[in-house]
């Protein structure tokens, strides 16, 4: 089904008259310069499953820690609809983390933003609740709202300050294959127009997640950027969608079958921030680490990774302060 899937997208592809030339990712294929932390994850993990005592056991070391400070979830570009959907509760999206983590007694919360809007303008919406709140924050964003974060904290520097840690899930820091379809095919561009329109969403929301697009952001704010890094503990995390018997999404093997490992709409590569601390891990698709349904193929609870990674910041830090 995997095959038959890659054929479908393939097809469609040239329906849409899409080209790409193979060289036109050797970027992506190139993880930026940082700090892999995945081996630190192991000791988490039993059997290919993460352990949830072992996660609440590290967690619960440094939870007093965090107890001080808000955890403020950034969603993911048009997730506005899984948002609402989450209130049924038969799919929910980043909600279930936050009643979680409520539940044990921590200040939680998704940012008020239109998921629909450019990274421009939820950048500038991103600094402004966190210098409303100023308050101590940790940061916790799924794919674009990764870049949405990325751009409140380089373009707004003075918020930086209420921000204790980053941790990005799935971001495409260096753009998407995917976007480039949907933004540079003629076919493709008067689909996306359309469809954005209907859901009363900003074009730029789509094309803010080009390779080119994301390229040039990089490259125009290095400094800044590496700044911020300096600044403040940054946790990135990238996976790879798990080839199995469940078909997986026909985009990973077209991206695979141009050297980029990837979840599905995200290369591995695209999601390290250059000089962050970042780790790896096999078997998710993009949402996976976000989303709670019943065809998950996910091997853990998303809460326990994130008490998990809060566990190896915070341990990290307090070694350094030691050391």
């Amino acid at each position: 089904m995997n095959i038959a899937g890659a054929r479908v997208w393939g097809r469609f592809l040239t329906w849409l008259d899409h080209q790409d030339a193979p060289e036109a990712y050797a970027r992506l294929k190139r993880a930026p310069y940082g700090f892999e932390a995945t081996g630190r994850l192991a000791p988490f993990f039993s059997k290919g499953r993460l352990d949830t005592e072992r996660a609440e056991a590290a967690f619960a070391r440094v939870a007093h820690r965090i107890r001080a400070s808000r955890i403020l979830f950034v969603p993911a570009v048009l997730s506005g609809i899984a948002l609402k959907a989450s209130r049924l509760r038969l799919v929910e999206y980043l909600t279930h983390q936050v009643r979680q983590l409520k539940d044990d007694g921590f200040d939680a919360e998704i940012a008020d933003i239109d998921t629909g809007a450019s990274v421009a303008a939820n950048g500038a919406r991103l600094a402004e609740i966190l210098a409303r709140h100023h308050c101590p924050t940790w940061i916790v964003t799924h794919s674009k709202g990764g870049l949405d974060t990325l751009e409140a904290l380089v373009a707004h520097p003075d918020v930086r300050r209420f921000v204790d840690g980053w941790i990005a899930f799935q971001a495409p820091f260096q753009g998407s294959p995917i976007a480039d379809v949907a933004c540079t095919a003629p076919k493709a561009r008067r689909i996306e127009t359309a469809a954005l329109k209907l859901l009363g969403a900003d074009p730029h929301a789509i094309f803010d997640l080009t390779t080119t697009a994301r390229v040039r952001y990089l490259d125009q704010n290095a400094s800044e950027i590496a700044q911020l890094v300096a600044e403040i503990p940054v946790m990135c995390v990238g996976t790879a969608a798990r080839k199995g018997l469940m078909p997986a999404w026909p985009t990973v093997k077209w991206m695979e079958d141009r050297g980029l490992r990837n979840d599905g709409l995200v290369p591995v590569a695209s999601t390290i921030l250059a000089g962050a601390h970042y780790v790896l891990l096999d078997g998710m698709g993009h949402g996976d680490v976000a989303t709670n349904h019943v065809f998950s193929r996910r091997k853990y609870e998303q809460i326990d990774l994130l008490k998990a990674l809060f566990a190896l910041m915070l341990e990290r830090q307090a070694s350094r302060v030691a050391a």
